[in-house]
């Protein structure tokens, strides 16, 4: 009986043994349910972030794709790079981690403090053990890597704090979700929120979560009621007012995100309640169409927002219902409109409907360092040109009544062809796009006004407009950008509404857009963040809602064109072609001397600041010499007019006895000769009295000077050349060629041609010449031996244009001609190496630049269509080109080891270039 009763209780010990392992067990696996991490997302939070395989993620974040390569090469994102890596890590230490990190984490992202954004992730748990293993993971961490890990009780949950030097993190687990911090109040926030309602109760968020896609790799979903708040971290004070805007786009959006080798492509729905005043409810009565404006949008342009309106007069009446939700802005939009009918006779608007066409667009075209906000556009589709006559020119015609002014006061003509002509018209009422199509068109203010097909192109400034009227006409447009056509190929085929940006022309955007310490941080990485090309941004109405079509494109060989560093504005146009000087106490930067057509000489800095202007008595004739007079390492400007020699300090003040009278006008530029390279300068001169002026470095006659004069008159500086022990002077009139020596006595005795006027270049090598060209364009060669010889490359009208020199590197001269509008460069044979036809006459010399030691451009000027070309030694454009501009132009370094040249030129509206040209 005895072991009967022992058989009986230890067999009870076994089952209670059993039982409380099978209960203690089971309360450890049991698993979580509606612990959705979700329901830990504050509500007020702006973006929220669902990755759903982190695993997957952190491997594509750490692949050698071009675009993951270029986020590696910015520094700013170091720090993120060392915690993904640490991340992925620890994760590797720990088999149940690893698997968790297979599982969806939201990360939540709200302001903190007054500059800086802080996140929150949450993460769903399946059961305690998931709980203990993650808890006891970061223990052991601590443990191990040392630092202090403590515990505290928030709201009856554990929450713990781990903190070593600058790392501090705060995590809890609550109701089955894992909360992790680097703030305390977003994880005690959330423990706040579990309980209480949450995203998951809100029947229009839970709809938009089920839009999402199976094949992203994570998901963002924005708050538009909160989302200013971000973005307020990032912008400008002149920005920032305009935020608030934000808070009235939407209600909520979601975007699913997918990460290719050189692209990211986001796509998904925006909601918005049509009860709402949600700018998104304009649109809900649009058709999507076809992009059609390529052919209204030069190439050029850096950024463009396209509505594509299937019908203007719903458009306009939905609008107005949204404006009546902001307070104010319905009847200051009322009151701008009410201010036109005296000019336009009716309500504006009904007036425009009907003429109205689908599209209408603010471009961005050229996007400048010192005027961001210039040269801004407004394009207005319209079913008849001659119906939008009707309608804005009697307007023109009352308000130039009103005023009393002529309507041709108001009117001017851009010849752009022979036989094309556009009528330009000032546009008195600078705000008419923003009333017109709302706030987001009210950055281009419409001061003026053309008439294009069947398109109304406003702008900013004349001189802009001149320059896109001019691209369209040549049909340098979007629909003829190739580059564009692909990436509008990865765009959705129809749309309403269609945002670009190319992020290169847009660069100088972020000063305008973005605060100092993010417009500074995309300054430093500036080359990386030039080769993405684009990104945009359509959306239209679809089953009641909204679909978003986003597209970022990466480019590792994109080869960047030409784009404007800074402008500047003269009193007049550019008078001579800009000159790179050194400035002796800054070695490694250069700065610019240019003149204008006032006889204004001003010193640029290398970030287009004028360090000084003065005004000489007449325009300067020749190149800007530096000398060191003083001998002293610092250098000095010495120039001519045609009365005076002069020479000037950096600062622009007179030196020694200069300037010196000269006994009779220039004809010619001075040349500056330093002999033996001992700072001993001669400087010579041609004058009006056919004699050659010689002078010493102190602006003193040379006495040993006995040359008796030309024949005719010298227009082109005198050359000097060293052959041997010898030297030579050389100079032509209009029929003879003089090569003298030191004393000015002949020292070849030359044939005579009819000269043509252009310079004259020497040939050196085994038979150094003296090359030109007559007035039918026969290339003449002069030898030093007395020799003559002739190529003769084909007939040229009197009036062309001549330079030598070697274009391959093959140590022969080769010859530049151009004539009219065409360019053509041969060999020293006469063999023509290339030829090409410009829309308009050359209005220049061909410049040669030398980009190394094969690899030289020519640079044309049309001055008559206001563009500038640069072309290689095969005829070739070069990308990027032509470049409004219109007078012979510079190209080298403003500043030494920059990877980049600076090309420096004036426009025809006062304004002086300095663009960068890869």
């Amino acid at each position: 009986m005895r072991k009967i009763i022992i058989a009986i209780v230890i067999l009870l010990l076994i089952i209670t043994l059993f039982g409380l392992g099978w209960f203690f067990l089971q309360r450890q696996t049991r698993s979580y349910t509606e612990n959705s991490a979700f329901k830990a997302i504050p509500l007020r939070t702006p973006l929220v972030i669902e990755v759903t395989d982190v695993q997957r993620l952190l491997q594509k974040l750490g692949e050698e794709s071009p675009l993951m390569s270029a986020l590696k090469e910015i520094p700013e994102l170091q720090s993120f790079r060392e915690s993904v890596e640490g991340f992925k890590n620890l994760a590797g230490q720990g088999k149940g981690l690893n698997e968790m990190l297979k599982k969806p984490v939201l990360i939540a992202f709200n302001p903190e403090g007054k500059d800086k954004i802080g996140c929150l992730f949450a993460l769903s748990l399946e059961n305690r053990a998931e709980k203990s293993e993650m808890i006891g993971f970061i223990s052991n961490y601590a443990e191990k890597e040392g630092g202090d890990l403590t515990k505290r009780v928030y709201d009856e949950i554990e929450i713990y704090r781990y903190k070593k030097g600058n790392t501090d993190y705060h995590f809890a687990e609550s109701n089955g979700i894992f909360l992790l911090s680097r703030h305390a109040l977003f994880v005690e926030e959330a423990v706040r929120q579990i309980p209480a309602g949450n995203l998951l109760d809100q029947q229009q968020f839970k709809d938009l979560y089920n839009t999402i896609g199976s094949n992203s790799d994570f998901n963002v979903f924005i708050y538009h009621e909160k989302i200013h708040q971000l973005l307020a971290k990032a912008a400008s004070p002149q920005f920032k007012a305009a935020l608030p805007l934000f808070t009235h786009f939407a209600d909520r959006t979601e975007l699913d995100v997918s990460l290719k080798q050189t692209d990211a492509l986001l796509g998904g729905f925006s909601f918005s309640d049509k009860n709402k005043y949600n700018y998104l409810n304009a649109f809900r009565n649009q058709e999507p169409d076809h992009f059609g404006l390529g052919k209204a949008v030069p190439a050029g342009i850096s950024s463009f927002l396209c509505l594509n309106l299937s019908d203007f007069g719903k458009y306009q009446n939905d609008y107005s219902e949204f404006l009546k939700g902001k307070q104010g802005s319905y009847y200051r939009r009322e009151t701008g409109l009410k201010a036109l009918e005296p000019y336009s006779g009716k309500p504006l608007i009904p007036l425009f409907q009907q003429l109205a066409g689908k599209e209408f667009a603010l471009v961005f075209a050229q996007v400048t360092q010192n005027e961001p906000a210039a040269n801004r556009f407004f394009i207005a589709g319209v079913k008849s040109q001659s119906m939008a006559k009707e309608l804005f020119l009697p307007m023109l015609e009352r308000y130039a009544k009103a005023k009393k002014i002529s309507m041709r006061e108001m009117q001017s003509v851009y010849q752009i062809q022979n036989n094309k002509s556009i009528a330009i018209y000032e546009f008195p009422f600078a705000d008419f796009p923003g009333l017109l199509m709302g706030e987001s068109f009210s950055a281009v203010k419409s001061n003026y006004l053309c008439f294009y097909d069947n398109y109304l192109v406003f702008a900013d400034n004349v001189t802009a407009l001149k320059s896109y009227i001019h691209d369209l006409v040549l049909s340098n447009t979007l629909e003829n950008d190739i580059r564009f056509d692909e990436f509008n190929q990865q765009m959705a085929p129809k749309f309403t509404f269609y945002f670009y940006l190319n992020f290169s022309r847009a660069f100088y955007l972020k000063n305008y857009y973005l605060n100092e310490m993010i417009s500074k941080a995309i300054q430093d990485n500036e080359e990386t963040i030039r080769k993405f090309y684009g990104f945009g941004w359509q959306f239209s109405a679809s089953s009641g809602e909204f679909l978003n079509n986003l597209y970022l494109k990466y480019d590792p060989v994109l080869k960047e064109e030409p784009q404007t560093i800074w402008q500047t504005k003269l009193d007049s146009t550019l008078a001579r072609k800009p000159q790179f000087v050194a400035n002796h106490y800054d070695k490694a930067n250069m700065e610019v001397l240019v003149q204008d057509n006032k006889n204004n000489l001003y010193l640029i800095n290398k970030e287009g600041a004028t360090l000084w202007k003065i005004q000489l008595p007449g325009k300067i004739i020749s190149e800007i010499h530096q000398i060191d007079y003083y001998r002293n390492g610092k250098l000095q400007y010495f120039f001519n007019t045609r009365e005076q020699l002069h020479l000037l300090d950096r600062n622009g003040n007179k030196v020694a006895r200069f300037p010196v009278n000269l006994p009779a006008p220039a004809t010619n530029g001075v040349a500056v000769f330093d002999y033996d390279q001992n700072r001993d300068y001669r400087y010579f001169v041609a004058a009006d009295d056919r004699k050659i002026y010689a002078y010493d470095r102190d602006g003193k006659m040379v006495s040993g000077w006995k040359f008796e004069g030309t024949e005719g008159t010298v227009s082109h500086p005198l050359l000097y050349f060293r052959q041997g022990t010898k030297d030579f002077l050389v100079c032509a009139d209009q029929y003879k060629t003089y090569i003298l020596d030191r004393q000015g006595s002949v020292r070849v005795n030359t044939a005579g041609f009819e000269h043509s006027g252009n310079d004259l270049y020497i040939a050196e090598g085994l038979s150094p010449a003296v090359i030109t060209t007559d007035t039918d364009g026969k290339v003449h060669l002069q030898y030093f031996d007395g020799k003559t010889g002739t190529v003769d490359p084909g007939n040229f009208g009197e009036g062309h244009f001549f330079r030598a020199e070697d274009l391959n590197g093959d140590n022969k001269t080769d010859y530049v001609l151009a004539d009219e509008n065409m360019l053509m460069a041969f060999t020293d044979q006469g063999k023509k190496i290339f030829e090409r036809k410009f829309n308009s006459p050359v209005t220049e010399v061909p410049a040669i630049y030398t980009f190394g030691p094969s690899n030289k451009k020519l640079g044309v000027v049309c001055a008559g269509e206001n563009r500038i070309y640069l072309v290689d030694t095969k005829g070739q454009l070069y990308p990027g080109f032509p470049l409004p501009g219109n007078t012979t132009f510079s190209i080298g370094y403003l500043t030494a080891g920059n990877p980049y040249f600076n090309l420096l030129a004036g426009n025809e509206d006062n304004s002086f270039f300095n663009y960068k040209i890869e």
